[in-house]
């Protein structure tokens, strides 16, 4: 099957570890120039580019295509833009974007303040909400298709028994804005789809997995954790002219916790 995306170029973001790291990888397997973005915020200790580095460095050893590395605070309308600019400059105008990356408070509903809701949702939403419009403005200026695939979850239909409420909201959220832009944007050849994983076998969950693994296995009909890399295949699969008559769709990759 021709995926027909060499040199097209993807932006991925939170590519720096986990299902991110694995969609940028798994992208550049089929030829995709791939910008990983990353987030570094000083004042919050937070800064992941030497993890973004090495996929950058990855991608340039294992595939032969490009990658650009660029820091991006999902919750800043600013770093967004720049990051489009810079995306463009590095490795050309901007085909695919996988609004990958997001913030997981935890706590039950009464330990939640207002702030810690509202950064959830600036976020995984209103930065999502920013990085599509502006892939949407620049791929209607230049009269191009384009590819918007969004990494919601299986929580935004079951919720989670973690406390994860505003996590579980934006990404409720998330399906809902996949659909209402879809549906603006599909006849000028923009198709936008989601992609709700369950339980993903990363760096993060690790130790919770080992913890809770007859929990978790009890709701899991194939009886086993996903790989980053199968999610990541269903995401380059929607990302490609394979997938062109889809658009609005919500993928279940969740091993049968949703069968619908």
């Amino acid at each position: 099957m021709d995926l027909n995306l060499k040199d097209k170029v993807a932006i991925v973001t939170g590519a720096n570890s986990g299902l991110g790291k694995a969609i940028a990888l798994g992208l550049a397997d089929d030829g995709v120039k791939v910008a990983v973005s990353f987030l570094k915020d000083t004042e919050k200790g937070l800064d992941f580019t030497d993890d973004a580095n090495a996929v950058v460095s990855e991608i340039k050893d294992k595939f032969d295509t490009d990658a650009f590395a660029v820091a991006c605070d999902l919750a800043s309308e600013e770093q967004i833009l720049s990051m489009y600019e810079q995306v463009t400059e590095t490795l050309g105008p901007v085909d695919i974007l996988v609004n990958n990356a997001a913030y997981l408070p935890k706590g039950p509903i009464t330990g939640y303040t207002e702030e810690e809701w509202n950064y959830t949702f600036q976020v995984n939403m209103t930065g999502v909400f920013i990085a599509s419009r502006e892939l949407v403005r620049r791929l209607l200026d230049a009269n191009r298709p384009g590819k918007i695939v969004n990494i919601s979850s299986q929580a935004a239909f079951r919720g989670s028994s973690s406390g994860h409420l505003p996590y579980d909201s934006s990404k409720g959220a998330m399906v809902s804005f996949t659909r209402a832009l879809a549906l603006e944007v599909s006849r000028d050849g923009i198709n936008v789809n989601a992609v709700a994983p369950g339980m993903i076998k990363t760096e993060m969950v690790a130790r919770l997995w080992e913890e809770r693994k007859d929990k978790y296995l009890a709701r899991m009909p194939i009886n086993r954790i996903a790989l980053p890399r199968e999610i990541a295949n269903v995401v380059v699969f929607l990302a490609s002219d394979a997938a062109s008559y889809i658009t609005g769709a919500t993928i279940d990759v969740s091993g049968g916790m949703m069968m619908h």
